[in-house]
């Protein structure tokens, strides 16, 4: 079955439809902002909103995890720098259900007085397992020394005196200025016999949103810095056996031209099994116990990083051996790219754009993405014909606009008082 979307415009609500043939019906509102958006004040506050919703609303005035549940179905919410989401799933017959819950936590939450202290507890437990973890803190202190200076490098959850200082008044302001109609794209994936009455529940549902009016929103704008050394930041905890290492390069955002080549690229360092990274440093050497490579791509910026766990007596060699790996993969020596190569990883991207787009889940995530950040939407055709155009020559264009040794930031956590390798 072909999951083509289709997009219509409801009184300035953009709504995307997915037909499916299977017994579930997919509900997803995305809204476009996120922790880059708020004050110095109220870090945090997109996050917070993101589980606070969930408490209530005004025509489901109970917890809304526990209320999907005891349907039969499935709710998730995430916050980004640029984007929050919640999503219901439920069964075919249920489809108005999905769609006025959805519907509801976009456009009237209660945001209860009486559950925000426990909100807080919950949110600052969050915020300690992830400074505890030795992964996810090595990359949240490369990402801060690589957008230090700018609001992206703000933690997503905010902090423990954020959290702390949280008001209701303080949620609502945010709400209101961010969920309005033109800033939120609502998706539907399901198997509907009459797509006129889906679209009036949604218009019926989403209602109160509607009515705010408002379209168009002022935006972080991210500035370049100009970085003239590495970065680097040292975490020492005695108690580790192992060291979690993630390194980072400024890439560019979702429209740059160059975006192709740059995924291209990252499957070919450490993307993917047969990955520079994976074959030389965990397969061949044993030197890690995890290693790849991973892109980030925001609205105007973006990011290419190297993440791996490492033993502490291999750390220097390993280290020296993943820049060596990201420094040469632009050039014409040892670890440049081959024709047969570029031609392999052209044929691993398309498989996977296969795999992605033959889901109406997948489909519509794209769709929601794109038309968020581009204003248009890319199909499954569109995004291999461009794999194939890219060339060995814009694959070292892209490894030399982003992998500047000056711009590298590096993110270390380990038992080491001094670091214990050179940039």
């Amino acid at each position: 079955m072909s999951f083509t979307p289709k997009v219509v415009n409801l009184s300035g609500l953009k709504v995307v439809l997915v037909p499916d043939d299977r017994e579930t019906v997919t509900v997803r509102a995305l809204i476009g902002t996120g922790s880059r958006e708020e004050e110095a004040d109220s870090l945090g506050s997109a996050h917070f909103l993101e589980h606070f919703v969930l408490r209530g609303t005004r025509k489901y005035p109970v917890d809304i995890n526990a209320y999907v549940d005891g349907l039969g179905g499935v709710i998730d919410a995430y916050t980004s720098q640029e984007t929050l989401s919640f999503m219901v799933k439920l069964g075919r017959e249920k489809t108005e259900t999905a769609v006025d819950l959805v519907g509801q936590l976009v456009s009237e939450p209660l945001l209860p007085m009486k559950l925000i202290e426990g909100e807080k507890k919950i949110i600052t437990e969050e915020i300690k397992f992830r400074d505890d973890d030795p992964e996810t803190k090595a990359f949240r202190e490369m990402w801060r020394q690589m957008y230090r200076r700018s609001n992206l490098g703000r933690p997503i959850a905010g902090t423990f005196e954020t959290v702390a200082a949280t008001t209701v008044a303080k949620l609502r302001h945010y709400l209101d200025h961010w969920f309005v109609p033109g800033n939120v794209i609502v998706g539907v994936v399901g198997n509907w016999e009459d797509e006129k009455k889906v679209l009036e529940q949604i218009e019926e549902s989403f209602a109160p949103l509607i009515a705010r009016g408002k379209t168009k929103l002022s935006k972080d704008v991210y500035v370049v810095e100009d970085q003239k050394r590495p970065r680097v930041e040292l975490v020492t905890r005695k108690s580790m056996q192992q060291t979690a290492v993630y390194l980072g390069f400024r890439s560019f955002g979702v429209g740059d031209k160059m975006v192709m080549s740059r995924i291209l690229m990252n499957i070919l360092l450490g993307g993917g099994c047969f990955s520079r990274l994976f074959r030389e440093i965990r397969e061949k050497r044993g030197w890690a116990y995890s290693i790849g490579s991973f892109p980030d791509a925001l609205s105007d910026t973006g990011a290419l990083m190297v993440g791996a766990g490492l033993p502490r007596d291999k750390i220097v060699a390993a280290f020296s051996l993943i820049k060596e790996i990201i420094y040469g993969l632009g050039g014409a020596g040892k670890w440049g790219v081959k024709p047969k190569e570029l031609t392999l990883t052209k044929d691993c991207y398309k498989g996977r754009v296969s795999l992605k787009y033959d889901s109406p889940q997948g489909v519509l995530g794209s769709a929601l993405y794109d038309l968020m950040f581009e204003g248009r939407m890319y199909s499954a055709e569109q995004l291999k014909k461009e794999a194939d155009e890219v060339t060995i020559e814009q694959i070292r264009e892209v490894c030399k606009m982003i992998f500047v040794p000056e711009h590298l930031c590096v993110g270390v956590v380990g038992n080491y008082e001094k670091l214990p390798f050179s940039l």
